[in-house]
């Protein structure tokens, strides 16, 4: 009879360790897939190819560092990039004047600064599938400015470019989704036009005979004018590795 009580326990327990089991294969997922209302934080780094398809230098650069992502719906996104760059040096100096012993104090400046905003819509095909692959454009917008000032004494030079910039880009991208992780790795290629406005060096110099303002067409004084304007388009192409990480509701 203990025998029979041993058995029917040790059936019933295994019956409820199998009843209450879950199937393992129910637990594993294929990836976090963005869906609407989850927002996006995204980096890479993109290759430039934008003075020409017949040219053969390609620039490497990395993505600008804060780029949002907003899922509108399960396929529309929104996107923006932000890229803020400034680069500043100075230099002091002294001249040492044989005449009279004396010295001349001297000082250089030089600044760099690129700032862009990338707005951008993207639209994703088949929102059920591992492999999300999508299409977008995007408009960037934004000037860079060029600026280098030398004090020597009295005189004073001044060079200086601010060029406005505008284009358009259309691309085509696929990412995939780590496990069950709320992160994804991409490839993006593109093709985009840009127009750069404001192409010249203002060059002031102020002595002691006084003011004058020249314009050249390039940093080495190549050009010279007492006004210049110039514009330039370029079209090209682009291509980025993205690594994306999502969250929201």
């Amino acid at each position: 009879m203990s025998v029979a009580v041993v058995l029917l326990l040790s059936t019933a327990f295994a019956s409820a360790q199998l009843t209450m089991a879950d199937p393992i294969a129910g637990k594993i997922k294929g990836g976090n897939r963005a869906k609407e209302g989850n927002y996006g934080l995204y980096m890479g780094v993109t290759s430039n190819m934008f003075s020409g398809w017949a040219n053969s230098e390609v620039k490497v650069t990395a993505l600008p560092l804060i780029n949002f992502k907003y899922m509108v719906t399960d396929r529309f996104e929104a996107r923006l990039g932000l890229e803020f760059y400034k680069q500043k040096s100075k230099v002091s100096s002294e001249v040492e004047v044989e005449e009279d012993n004396s010295t001349i104090e001297g000082s250089s400046k030089t600044v760099e600064s690129r700032n862009y905003i990338y707005p951008g819509i993207a639209y994703h095909f088949a929102p059920k599938n591992i492999l999300d692959i999508y299409v977008g454009a995007e408009l960037p917008i934004g000037w860079c400015r060029d600026y280098y000032r030398n004090e020597v004494g009295k005189s004073d030079a001044r060079v200086s470019k601010t060029t406005f910039d505008i284009g358009v880009g259309a691309f085509v991208g696929l990412q995939a989704y780590i496990a069950d992780l709320p992160i994804a790795l991409g490839v993006e290629y593109g093709l985009s036009a840009l127009l750069n406005a404001g192409l010249k060096y203002k060059n002031t110099i102020i002595d002691s005979e006084g003011k004058k303002t020249t314009y050249y067409t390039d940093a080495a004084g190549e050009g010279y004018y007492d006004d210049y304007k110039a514009t330039k388009s370029n079209i090209g192409s682009q291509f980025r590795l993205t690594f994306t990480y999502y969250f929201g509701k």
